[in-house]
């Protein structure tokens, strides 16, 4: 395996492990009635930015391990056929993000709307600093559907161009 394709997995497991736990808590916490609590911008906070160190320091750990494990000229090495699953990988995930992001958009508008139809409905389920809390969510959670799409779009490519 190459050194690109370690990292592919090391940036694949640990964003499924660590974001997967984030957003299984995150959905644990707006079921209980989160967003009816004041509380709940501070803890999604601390969560985020604990789950972003964790993130960092696996990535850091595991690539470290990566990188003493690989010879020198394998790690170098970055031929034709990474180059080209990089490029198609990174042009599926921009695909991918674009349509993730006007799916969110059409959605946030159509909330709106409802809002404008009944007011004071969403008002009663969320504060408005908890509401850009679960806003910011989903654009993060946007991306990272995307980043997961280029990772494993990545390791299809290098395997099938093996």
């Amino acid at each position: 395996m190459t050194f690109r394709e370690k990292h592919l997995w090391i940036s694949i497991v640990s964003t499924v492990l660590i974001w997967g736990v984030y957003y299984w808590r995150f959905g644990e916490r707006v079921l209980e009635g989160g967003l009816r609590q004041s509380s709940f911008a501070w803890e999604m906070g601390v969560m985020f930015a604990g789950a972003t160190a964790v993130v960092v320091i696996i990535e850091l750990v595991l690539t470290l391990i990566a990188h003493l494990t690989t010879s020198k000229a394998e790690r170098e090495a970055r031929d034709e056929r990474e180059t080209l699953a990089a490029l198609k990988a990174s042009h599926v995930s921009l695909m991918a993000l674009i349509g993730l992001i006007i799916t969110l958009s059409g959605v946030a508008y159509f909330a709106g709307l409802a809002d404008v139809v009944a007011p004071g409905g969403a008002k009663a389920l969320t504060t408005n600093a908890n509401a850009m809390v679960v806003i910011a969510n989903v654009l993060l959670l946007a991306i990272i559907l995307s980043e997961m799409i280029r990772f494993v779009f990545s390791v299809v490519l290098l395997r099938r161009g093996r």
